[in-house]
């Protein structure tokens, strides 16, 4: 099973799904698009493309949303960390997607 498969089904613990793949990942990903998205107007390529190369990120904002919400429903995860990690990651997609 690949590592964007477990992370989707959510069977990455918890930490794994969080700060390697939603945080750090989230971060490199949505840093280089957007920066290659500026890039790109500033080279004065179409604006469309520049927004495609913009929203690029989304899917990968849902993968990590789901795979840390599912990875929090573990049994062995406590509710309180539980209930910090989904809230966490609900902002952060929340801020990455609309901002």
């Amino acid at each position: 099973m690949t590592a964007l498969l477990r992370l989707w089904r959510g069977a990455l613990p918890l930490g794994e799904a969080f700060w390697l793949w939603g945080i750090l990942g989230g971060a490199v990903v949505n840093l280089f698009l957007s920066l290659a998205a500026l890039l790109l107007l500033a080279m004065e390529f179409p604006p469309a493309l520049a927004l495609l190369v913009l929203v690029a990120p989304i899917p990968y904002n849902v993968l990590i949303l789901v795979g840390v919400w599912r990875s929090a429903g573990r049994p062995e995860v406590e509710p309180r960390r539980r209930a910090s990690a989904r809230t966490a990651i609900l902002l952060w997609f929340l801020l990455v997607c609309l901002l």
